[in-house]
């Protein structure tokens, strides 16, 4: 009888070729996971973590601020916008943006040359509906938090956070087209721009208009290598439960302040899974398929986030359970196996979290 864990390796290693040419996952309740890296990864492999850059740097950042007394989850950021509006996707702001960028010089910039502020004005301007009436996933206020966060803390969001995340030396970090950064592109995940040509990317964020931001932006621009997020999870989840551990010190966060975004629901009375910066399973419906990317078997109460190139994290906080799936699924090269990338991939995730919650039972 095969061990339970070596079902999780299975079903990742079915997952090249069909849901991603390259994937890492990291998962456990320790200090250090089990890891396996599968097609063309290896353990070192950094990967376009993608929108999970909202829960793991601006967010992060917000509860930061949060703490130090300098953001109020009930202030007005914008007229009838509070910021808990922002941090659940129910600000009003639409689902969708055009994306500003272009090539030039070298550079990954607006056709007319805007900056990273005139993109965030860009999206300040965009007509939104009435907030706290609904939620509907947008980036757009989390542009506008991130540049809430950088007005606030008076510096950009890639030296706030590796200021702050430096102590915990972990392998995850923007890598902003303004600057030289480490590490060399060639470790990184290769992916596929998604507008035009669907040209080659290797260490340049995947999302257009993060791209236009130089690739520092607060819905996306993070890389990082499955271990790291692994240990940042940890490192959030200890302050979560108040623990003495040396990377709970070094983040700072109060237990009350990660409890309070863990299990908020955003707005009182709003359907939908979305708290403050997390995202929640969907809740198990008798006779209903399990539609979450969780899985079945996790918690309701578990906390996470996905990322369009094919990235993930969930948090079990009461069994302290980590999952962390990093993949480079947007690297093909027509819209169709893109498409077709993402419905594999949307079959593959609740299955490898079945097994994960299996293989950890007694």
């Amino acid at each position: 009888m095969s061990h339970p864990v070596d079902e999780v390796e299975s079903i990742l290693r079915r997952g090249v070729g069909v849901a991603y040419p390259s994937a890492s996952l990291s998962f456990g309740v320790g200090s250090t996971p089990r890891t396996f890296s599968v097609g063309h990864a290896t353990d070192e492999t950094w990967f376009d973590i993608a929108s999970v850059t909202k829960a793991l740097a601006t967010t992060l950042l917000v509860m930061k601020l949060c703490d130090a007394g300098l953001l109020h989850l009930d202030e007005e950021v914008l007229p009838g916008v509070h910021l808990a509006h922002l941090l659940s996707h129910s600000s009003g702001f639409p689902a969708c943006f055009p994306p500003l960028w272009a090539e030039q010089q070298g550079f990954l910039v607006s056709p007319s040359g805007r900056t990273r502020q005139a993109v965030q004005s860009a999206v300040l301007a965009t007509p939104r509906d009435t907030a706290g009436v609904r939620s509907v996933y947008s980036d757009l206020g989390f542009i506008v938090l991130g540049g809430l966060v950088e007005q606030r803390a008076q510096d950009r969001l890639d030296d706030l956070l590796a200021r702050w995340l430096g102590p915990l030396d972990l392998a995850l970090s923007f890598r902003p087209l303004d600057r030289h950064v480490l590490p060399d592109e060639t470790r990184c995940a290769p992916t596929r721009r998604e507008s035009g040509a669907r040209e080659p990317l290797q260490g340049v964020v995947h999302d257009d208009t993060a791209r236009a931001m130089l690739g520092v932006a607060g819905h996306a621009g993070l890389f990082a290598q499955s271990e790291s997020v692994y240990r940042l999870a940890r490192a959030l989840l200890d302050c979560y439960h108040d623990a003495p551990s040396a990377p709970a010190r070094a983040l700072g966060l109060r237990s009350t302040t990660v409890r309070r975004f863990f299990h908020s629901p955003g707005i009182a009375g709003l359907p939908g899974t979305w708290g403050l910066g997390f995202d929640h399973p969907d809740p198990l419906l008798t006779g209903m398929p399990c539609t979450s990317s969780a899985g079945s078997l996790w918690s309701r109460l578990g906390v996470g986030h996905l990322g369009f190139t094919g990235c993930s994290l969930w948090m079990d906080p009461h069994r302290g359970l980590i999952a962390v799936l990093l993949s480079n699924r947007v690297h093909v090269e027509s819209t169709l196996a893109a498409e077709s990338s993402k419905v594999a991939l949307r079959a593959l995730r609740p299955a490898l979290h079945d097994a994960i919650m299996r293989s950890q039972s007694p």
